[in-house]
Parts: structure tokens; C-alpha cells; sequence
């Protein structure tokens, strides 16, 4: 018997995960298992769980020791969904409180307009089922950003990753 939640109220977390990751080109999910078996030849597993999202590494554990491996990683997948939920919906998104809705305004204001330049430029196509949008930022270069939902969300998506790419957040 596992020492972490039922597997009932886990059913289906590492899928999900999975497919909300690919929606935004995260390609690198790893399930890192170790197994601490008992004197009683029982097994206890722990999950690491990791991927990489804009430059960003993330890494979530199992919160208990699990008989079967299956299990461990699907708590490990439970962690990242909450937080993800947490971090999407009610937490700012970037160091000084910008919300998601701001990236475009702030990559104007904080690199175009403090250096004189012209406004960034948001080229957006339809891709996979979503939108995916790249911004060419003046005396920079073009930086592609990741798959989203609707246009408006791809052009922010673009303007944070180029505002994290020129370390403006």
C-alpha cells in the first residue's frame, strides 16, 4: 500500500500535464523515479517530475512514497497542475507585478519607447489547433513565443519571452 493520496483522486493528472505542456511546445517532461525498498521487499517510490518552459526549469516531487511507480508520477503531475492553476489564475506572472495582459504594453514602454525606437511588430498564425506569435523588436531581432489560445494571448506570449530574453523581466 502506497503512503500518498488514494489513485482515485489522481486519475488522468499526467495527462492532462502532458497535454497542457504540449500546447506550449514543452517537449522535455521528465518522470525521475527513485524506489526505497523495504526490508519487507515492498517498494516505496518517490517521483521527480521536470520540464523546461521559456528558459525556465520547473520541478515538482511526489508529496509521499507510493507502491507503484504509476502512482508516484501521477501525484508528482497532480503538484505541477496546481501550481500551474495557481500561477495562471491568480498570481502575477513577472517580477514587479505585470499581469499577462501587460507584456506588450511593457515591451513598448520599457525598450522601445526608453530607446526612442519604432513599436514592436506581432506577426501571428494559426498553428496546431492554436496561435503562435512572433514580435520583431527594433535593434534586436524577431523572437517567436510560444503556442497559445488566441492571437491576443500569442502576442503576449512573444512580447514576454523577447522581454525576458533582453532581461527586462
Amino acid at each position: 500500500p502506497g503512503f500518498g493520496p488514494p489513485m482515485g483522486s489522481l486519475k488522468k493528472a499526467k495527462s492532462q500535464l502532458n497535454e497542457m505542456l504540449q500546447k506550449y511546445g514543452v517537449s522535455d517532461v521528465k518522470y525521475d523515479a527513485s524506489d526505497d525498498v523495504s526490508s519487507y521487499n515492498v517498494h516505496n517510490f518517490k517521483v521527480t517530475l521536470s520540464y523546461t518552459l521559456h528558459g525556465r526549469r520547473y520541478r515538482y516531487d511526489s508529496r509521499g512514497m507510493f507502491s507503484r511507480k504509476q502512482d508516484a508520477e501521477e501525484d508528482a503531475a497532480q503538484q505541477a497542475l496546481h501550481e500551474i492553476e495557481q500561477k495562471q489564475f491568480s498570481q502575477p506572472v513577472s517580477r514587479g507585478g505585470a499581469s499577462a495582459s501587460q507584456y506588450k504594453s511593457l515591451l513598448k514602454e520599457r525598450y522601445c519607447d526608453a530607446r526612442n525606437l519604432a513599436a514592436p511588430q506581432y506577426t501571428t498564425d494559426s498553428s496546431g489547433g492554436g496561435f503562435v506569435s512572433t514580435v520583431s523588436v527594433p535593434q534586436y531581432r524577431s523572437v517567436r513565443g510560444p503556442l497559445a489560445n488566441s492571437k491576443k494571448e500569442a502576442e503576449q506570449f512573444a512580447a514576454k519571452e523577447a522581454l525576458g530574453q533582453l532581461k527586462l523581466i
